[in-house]
């Protein structure tokens, strides 16, 4: 049986999390869902080598973050484990052809972030202070600096948390159990709504 491209089908994305009564934006932090947006993760003694040489910079130790060409983050999550997360849903044929090019390769698995994970992108310059109130993980700038990964709990909640910057801009990327999601997007809207 032909395995399936969990890439070839970005169209046909859904995203049940309920925006209507969480805004999360106000003038100190911005939010964004980026749950539908295009991203694969692979695991494997292989993968470094994979990924290098299909151009991809990879973080050097586990726990540290990259961009790549301004929107695609390449996380080390471990020796052997890297999710690429694209933050404007702009390199969907990268990821795809990522992902068909590992079918096969000995020590390359991939993982099914894509359906597995929420992804949320916060920005702004209260939003370290934010996160203090949810996450027991300090996240200023002078103790986690940008590339800096923490697998951490954030409301009780599992979660990936990276600091990274693009466009001159700085901004936090979570990754979180999407079962959760809509849990955590309201207590993340609660905890922000403090710094209005």
């Amino acid at each position: 049986m032909e395995s399936f491209n969990l890439s070839s089908v970005p169209s046909l994305r859904k995203n049940m999390l309920d925006l209507t009564h969480s805004g999360l934006s106000n003038a100190s932090i911005k939010s964004q869902d980026c749950t539908v947006h295009s991203r694969v993760g692979f695991r494997g003694m292989g993968v470094e080598n994979f990924l290098t040489s299909q151009g991809l910079p990879i973080p050097s130790e586990p726990n540290q973050s990259l961009l790549f060409d301004e929107s695609l983050v390449v996380l080390r999550l471990s020796k052997s484990e890297f999710w690429l997360v694209d933050i404007e849903n702009t390199h969907h044929e990268l990821i795809e052809t990522l992902e068909l090019g590992a079918k096969g390769l000995d020590d390359v698995y991939r993982l099914f972030c894509q359906h597995s994970h929420a992804c949320f992108l916060f920005k702004g310059e209260q939003t370290a202070t934010m996160f203090s109130k949810v996450c027991g993980v300090d996240l200023r700038r002078s103790v986690f600096p940008i590339g800096s990964i923490a697998q951490t709990s954030v409301a009780r909640t599992n979660a990936i948390v990276t600091r990274q910057e693009g466009k001159g801009k700085e901004y936090f990327l979570l990754l979180s159990d999407l079962a959760s999601s809509q849990y955590l997007w309201e207590a993340l809207a609660d905890a922000a709504s403090e710094f209005v």
